[in-house]
């Protein structure tokens, strides 16, 4: 490598985004709920940092 390294919270990124998309493609009623938290989670955070 050329001296870039991935911090821990991508890794943690990363790995739950990836639970996210098993899951979803198991079982499409949890994918969507969790779609829709994500959601949520992301316009909150959206919101607070403003």
């Amino acid at each position: 490598m050329d001296g870039q390294h991935i911090d821990l919270a991508a890794i943690v990124a990363l790995f739950l985004g990836g639970t996210a998309v098993w899951l979803a493609y198991r079982d499409p009623k949890l994918g969507a709920a969790i779609g829709v938290g994500a959601v949520v989670v992301t316009l909150v955070w959206l919101l607070l940092k403003l």
